[in-house]
């Protein structure tokens, strides 16, 4: 309790003091506790903070240097928080009793608050008003720092406070008085101060001056002083090495703040290491040495989708996706801020992998503060980094406190700068802080106060005090705001959209960071892991972070040891904030649940829940003080199958949280979300994150005055109608659908959008079926919808006007509008008044049905795409309208001839001038008379990123410099593109430089139909390319790569190698589908035959390729599909070429005494079409590890062995007609899935086999059964399937035999059997005219699918399962369809032909 004790008084405890002033002891609160009688204890609490704000005022800057002074203004603090807690129950009584007063109906009617009286008197202290607005999308808002106005001097309804609540009220207010006389006196005494002067403002006082970190290899210095000798010094050990072993450089400044990553960042931008190196991977260790963390995170740099890892936990399926990618590659990775040594193991395990990876000169840049780190990871002698020289110093620091490091003004200034600097010992980061803080006042007095300031400091070598000296000259708020930075996880990334709107995110450094921790230990706390830190009673705000835990398997949560530290923690009754860190913190929901009761000043809660969870965590929760509540949902299994998430209910109760401030629900919440009817009673919400349908259904939300940003779809209801918006005048984002229900403009204007000030983004729509809406009503709506002169997107769509209203062509209406996007408005012909707009910057405009012309000014972005009448797009700027623009995107414009950007060629072209500079993206689509050049004139472009050209018939050459993304579609003419091919041709280039200087950023590429193209050398895409799709090109074969899979066709080519195949790029892909190539007898891979070199290839299909023999038996002893390691998957068809050399390669095997094997030990899936007798008997016993096998369209195959397949666990039968017998079928014990289709004879193979000893246990264990004879739930071994989860009737295969009629009454009891069932099928039975009337007893059923079954025309009439969740039809009858439709309710989801009709 004594966090005080060699500290100063600062104006921290007074600006409490002040904030509960101003926000609770207000006119309308006055008035309110003088009507419920307890005005007279409210003014002495009033009069006693004002004394005690007076006595910290006088006593401001003088130093604690006692105990019992410490322990006092603890003391004092506390009951100041007291205070603020007892006003905020008091202000949320008073809400209360105004809502519930309302006649609710009339406000409803008129949409308005005309009083202003649901307001809150309070204003968040806490960390809310951090949190909120760091995270809140309605940026303009949070950092406007405006504040609410309020009509202080309304009375407020006269209803009396009930009476135990009133006399708890008075007698804690007293006690406080008591305790805050008798305390605040004795603070005086001790200081001595005197109080009889006046104290300064809120605003004067924060004007007086008072005494783990995510880095990335983006620069944020303009320039780097003094470290061009260590740069070079690393660049030549890193580029010098030759060593095929992995080497590891450490960097060594054991002093925070030095220029470690700053240094690192300069070497790893130097051409000199982008040429050399292949890959560069950026990745900050820093206290967390996780092994798979660092694996995705460098997985991350060199694989773009995503999707291939970051649900794997494995560290073995982690590394071994990572190898794949940076296998014979030359990488540098930078390691930054590393700080565990402990982890030995770690470290060796990450270097073994990256050792793997078969290539010379790869090199490991390590940044740390640690001897110890460098000592465990170095291969080679450390590079020490120290402080700057005093020359590159001063440079460094006159930049930072002057803005430029030439400054030679003000000599006192420079002066004083000096003996500062001096101080710093060669420190960057104490530069940047103490510069920041001296450039903010230029006078002499300030700038002798901070080097007075810092004498006293005694820094030594500590980087801290020097941040600390900056902490203690931020405004007091935000000194708050930087103490509940210490809540959140170290490496947080903030999300620069929800702080700024734009960019990446911002994370904090790891020094700044332990300042936070620091400096708010007395009332923020951390638990971190299992890390077991002394939790002090005076903290009220709490974070637990659990992230160390997400990736375990289920059920290792450690929940007693995080109980243990819980219970340690204290009753916590005063917390007032708690967040959580990590989905795994879903395992402590009921320890927290205990928690929050016990804490009944909880204002900010962030929690992981179920969706089951949302409709009861109310309880847990005091409503009086709550700001910030948000959910994040974790999903179990069950809900991810049976979608029980859509039918989330939101608890009636949540509506008496009238201070809550913010409500984060997550915006994946479907329609089905219900809302409870009293929502608009949350009157201070100001931010709703939610799916735009919850938005919708809250009737009456005129009353919610306090929203940011809404989503409203006007309807013919009081509750709903349009002019609900007319008092919601803090409204920052506002979509408006629906409005072909507004009828007049005086309608319309009723939403009064012009007293929005803070209006920024503005959509208006209407419904596409609205089309006979009369054209003039339409533009009167519009009219009446005009907004204030400061929105700056403005979003118009299925508007039936013809022409612009006039706010939008007006000189003065709209003159901040960046952003103009126009959507399927069909009768606007004309726009002309864009110049209107000085500020506009993007362009678009989509589904424009009858729009003949347009007029743009100077763009960043222009999207025309569906304007088939449009004739011309001209602009009247000159050479500046392709100066500006970035993206420029035009699609199906058949009739565009007029263009005035591409006319202004020529201009640019005689006065050899650049020819849009800026352009990223180019689109060119289906307009045929948008240019006229056989030659497209594309090498001014130096930016150009992007190029999508579609049917431009007249384009035979393309001449543009290196592309990431390059798509040709149908260019009829087009012959040459300098994109595709290497000049030199690739086999002739001398070196490994050379190749990389010619080899291409192409990232993504598409070329379709393009039958004059001629690709004689094609240049090598991007080896980490992610997109390939080439089809119609005479020189090349059909192919198609997406997500590592890479897919093949030619009907001509006998032989493919590396002349049209990237087998550069095939190296690391995992699923290689080679089909319809009757020609195809080999593959050719540089000095390598077949699939040698594919060392990531897990599955492989070969479809259609009857003469590709040599690929899967192998040419050579040493090649064959049996060498390929890593396949999992095999899908292939018989032939009698390929039985043949099999059946050469087993006898080599025998006469060569080898043990006979066909295929790679590693498969576990096989997919086979034309099995014969013959060859499955040699084939399976090859297949030791198999656990799926299907086998389709055999028939001549009349028997099975699976003997030797013990480790199956799914077996597919398709359309073998001649099946007869399954032999070792009991010896599959571990098989969960069966599947039989087409194929007559299983049913009576299958009754054999239940006779056999151990098949019960086989039958027992099954799970999932696939049949097309109905007859065999009559079978006895249907009675022992007592796991069956999944039973599907019908036709699955090509073919389709006898349907099933009906159940007979023997199989519908046979049904009744399976207990555990919870999804049943009937596919393709279109004979089957109805389902089994005893269905409604199956009640574990989930999920009923009806699928292809056209004769069925109801339900039973017993009705369905009360156990079934979901519903689903497809092509089936009509009438079916409508008693299904019926049959939805809350907790039945109904699909029909995929769509949800709940």
């Amino acid at each position: 309790m004594t966090g005080l004790l060699g500290t100063v008084i600062d104006a921290a405890i007074g600006w409490l003091v002040q904030s509960t002033l101003e926000s609770f002891f207000t006119g309308q609160m006055e008035a309110w506790t003088r009507e419920i009688g307890i005005a007279e204890d409210v003014e002495k609490l009033k009069l006693q903070m004002r004394y005690v704000e007076m006595v910290l005022a006088a006593a401001k800057g003088r130093r604690i240097d006692n105990m019992p002074l410490a322990q006092s203004l603890d003391d004092l603090r506390d009951l100041l928080y007291d205070s603020e807690d007892v006003m905020d129950e008091l202000d949320y009584y008073r809400l209360e009793q105004q809502i519930k007063g309302k006649d609710c109906s009339t406000l409803s009617d008129s949409g308005a608050n005309p009083e202003g009286s649901y307001v809150s008197s309070s204003s968040p202290s806490s960390v809310f008003e951090f949190v909120y607005k760091a995270t809140s999308q309605i940026t303009s808002w949070a950092l406007s720092g405006r504040k609410r106005k309020r009509e202080e001097d309304q009375p407020a309804h006269s209803t009396m406070l009930p009476l135990e609540i009133k006399h708890d009220i008075s007698k804690r207010i007293n006690v406080i008085v008591d305790k805050l006389c008798t305390i605040g006196n004795s603070v005086q005494r001790v200081l001595q101060v005197d109080i009889s002067c006046p104290i300064a403002t809120s605003s004067e006082s924060q004007n007086t001056a008072r005494n783990p970190r995510m880095t990335t290899s983006v620069p944020i210095e303009s320039k780097v002083y003094g470290r061009d000798a260590e740069r070079d010094k690393i660049i030549k050990l890193l580029i010098n090495g030759k060593s095929s072993d992995l080497n590891v450089l450490p960097l060594v400044g054991v002093i925070g703040g030095v220029g470690k990553t700053t240094l690192a960042r300069f070497v790893y931008h130097d051409q000199r290491i982008i040429d050399h190196f292949d890959l560069q991977i950026w990745v900050c260790v820093s206290t967390d040495f996780n092994e798979v963390r660092l694996t995705s995170e460098i997985l991350e740099h060199v694989c773009e989708d995503r999707q291939e890892y970051e649900k794997v936990s494995n560290p073995d399926v982690l590394q071994n996706i990572l190898l794949k990618y940076i296998r014979y590659k030359r990488f540098l990775l930078v390691l930054d801020d590393m700080w565990e040594e402990k982890d030995r193991i770690g470290w060796i395990n990450l270097l073994a992998l990256l050792r793997n990876n078969q290539a010379i000169g790869c090199m490991i840049l390590a940044t740390t503060r640690r001897k110890s780190v460098a000592k465990m990871i170095r291969t080679m002698a450390d590079v020490k980094v120290n402080g700057l020289d005093s020359k590159n110093f001063w440079l460094f620091f006159r930049a930072c406190a002057f803005g430029d490091a030439s400054y030679e003004g003000s000599p006192s200034l420079q002066s004083i700068g000096k003996e500062i600097a001096k101080a710093l010992k060669g420190c960057p980061l104490a530069a940047r802080s103490v510069g920041a803080l001296l450039k903010t006042d230029r006078r002499y007095q300030h700038w002798v106060t901070v080097r007075d300031k810092w004498k006293s400091l005694e820094v030594a070598d500590d980087i801290l005090p020097i941040l600390k000296l900056s902490y203690d000259y931020l405004p007091v708020h935000l000194q708050r705001c930087f103490l509940y930075c210490s809540l959140f996880p170290e490496d947080y990334r903030f999300s620069c959209r929800k702080l700024v709107r734009e960019g990446s995110y911002h994370v904090m450094h790891d020094l700044m960071h332990e300042l936070a921790g620091r400096v708010s230990s007395n009332e923020c706390a951390t638990i971190d892991g299992l890390k077991s830190e002394a939790i002090q009673p005076s903290v009220r705000h709490l974070s637990i972070i659990t992230t160390a835990f997400d990736t375990d398997k289920c059920g290792s949560f450690p929940i007693e040891k995080f109980d243990k530290i819980l219970q340690k923690s204290g009753p916590l009754q005063k917390l007032r904030t708690l967040m959580l860190f990590g989905r795994s913190s879903i395992n402590l929901l009921g320890s927290l649940r205990i928690l929050c009761k016990n804490a009944k000043y909880i204002r900010f809660l962030r929690i992981y829940v179920t969706y089951a969870d949302i409709s009861s965590i109310h309880s847990s929760l005091n409503p009086c003080h709550l700001r910030y509540l948000e959910f994040i949902c974790v999903r179990t299994k069950n809900i991810a199958v049976y979608g029980v998430y859509n039918n989330t209910v939101f608890p009636q109760a949540l509506t008496r949280f009238y201070h809550l401030q913010v409500l984060n629900a997550g915006i994946s919440f479907s329609g089905n979300l219900a809302l409870p009817s009293d929502m608009h009673n949350l009157v201070n919400l100001r931010c709703l994150i939610s799916h735009e349908k919850v938005q919708h259904a809250i009737a009456s939300v005129g009353n919610m005055t306090s929203l940011r940003e809404l989503s409203f779809k006007v309807q013919n209801v009081g509750s709903f109608e349009i002019g609900q918006l007319q008092s919601m005048n803090e409204l920052v984002y506002l979509e408006i659908s629906q409005l072909q229900n507004v009828k007049t403009k005086e309608e319309a204007s009723g939403a009064r959008l012009l007293d929005k000030e803070y209006l920024e983004f503005l959509s208006l729509s209407w419904e596409d079926s609205s089309t006979n809406l009369e054209h003039d009503t339409a533009k009167d709506v519009l009219e009446g919808l005009q907004p204030r002169q400061n929105l700056k997107l403005l979003k118009i769509s299925g508007y039936g006007g013809a022409t612009s209203p006039t706010w939008l062509s007006s000189t003065l209406s709209i003159t901040s509008l960046q952003v103009l996007h126009l959507e399927k408005c069909r009768e606007w012909q004309v726009l002309t008044s864009l110049e209107m707009l000085p500020s506009l910057r993007k362009l678009t405009l989509i589904r424009m049905l009858n729009l003949m012309e347009i007029s743009v000014p100077s763009l960043e972005e222009l999207i025309l795409i569906d304007l088939p009448k449009l004739e011309k797009c001209i602009g009247s700027y000159g050479m500046e309208l392709t100066s500006h623009p970035r993206v420029l995107m035009i699609k199906n414009c058949p009739q565009l001839n007029e263009f005035s950007l591409f006319q202004s060629y020529s201009s640019f072209d005689a006065e050899q001038k650049s020819w849009f500079p800026s352009l990223r993206k180019l689109t060119i689509m289906r307009c045929p008379h948008i240019i006229n050049w056989e030659i497209l004139p594309l090498k001014e472009m130096g930016a150009l990123k992007e190029l999508e050209l579609m049917d431009l018939h007249v384009v035979r050459e393309l001449t543009v410099r290196s592309l990431e993304k390059l798509v040709l579609i149908k260019m009829a003419s087009l012959g040459v593109c300098n994109s595709l091919k290497t000049s030199p041709p690739l086999h002739i280039l001398p070196s490994r430089r050379d190749e990389n200087k010619w080899r291409s950023s192409l990232c993504r590429l598409t070329i379709h139909d393009c039958p004059s193209m001629m690709v004689s050398h094609p240049r090598r895409p991007c080896a980490l390319i992610s997109e390939l799709s080439v089809r119609g090109v005479p020189t090349l074969p059909t192919m198609r790569m997406n997500q590592r899979r890479f897919k093949i066709e030619s009907n001509e080519s006998s032989v493919l190698h590396g002349r049209v195949l990237p087998f550069h790029i095939l190296r690391g892909i995992t699923t290689l589908q080679i089909e319809n190539c009757p020609n195809l007898v080999s593959l050719s891979s540089g000095g390598s035959r077949g699939l040698t070199g594919f060392t990531s290839l897990t599955e492989l299909v070969l479809d259609r390729c009857p003469k590709l023999v040599s690929l899967l038996v192998g040419e050579t002893k040493d090649d064959g599909i049996m060498f390929l390691t890593s396949l999992r998957s095999l899908d292939i068809k018989m032939n009698p070429e390929l039985s043949s050399e099999w059946d050469l390669k087993l006898q080599e095997q025998e006469q060569g005494g080898n043990q006979i094997q066909l295929l790679p030990p590693s498969l576990d899936k096989l997919v086979i079409m034309a099995l014969t007798d013959s060859f499955q008997s040699h084939l399976l016993p090859c297949l030791p590890s198999i656990t799926v096998l299907k086998i389709h369209r055999s028939p001549e195959l009349t028997s099975l062995q699976l003997r030797c397949c013990t480790t199956l666990k799914e077996l597919e039968i398709e359309e073998c007609v001649s099946l007869a017998s399954v032999e070792g079928f009991q010896f599959i014990r571990n098989l969960t899935s069966l599947k039989v289709s087409g194929s007559p004879g299983v049913a009576s193979w299958s009754e054999l086999v239940s006779h056999q000893q151990g098949a019960s246990e086989i039958w027992s264990g099954l799970e999932t059964l696939w049949i097309s004879d109905a007859s065999v739930l009559c079978m006895p071994f249907c009675k022992q399937l007592t796991s069956l989860r999944h039973l599907q009737f019908g036709y699955w295969g090509r073919k389709q035999g006898e349907s099933v009629v009906s159940l007979t009454e023997e199989q519908e009891k046979a049904l009744q059997l399976l207990t555990s069932l919870q999804e049943l099928k009937f596919l393709r039975c279109p004979e089957l005219s109805s389902l089994p009337a005893n269905l409604h007893r199956l009640t574990s059923l989930k999920t009923l699918s009806i699928m292809h079954c056209k004769s069925i025309t109801r339900l039973p009439d017993m009705g369905l399962p009360t156990s079934l969740r979901c519903l689903k039809l497809y092509n089936c009858s009509e009438e079916l369809g409508i008693q299904c439709r019926i049959a939805a309710t809350e907790k039945l989801t109904v699909m029909i032909d995929h769509q949800d009709v709940n």
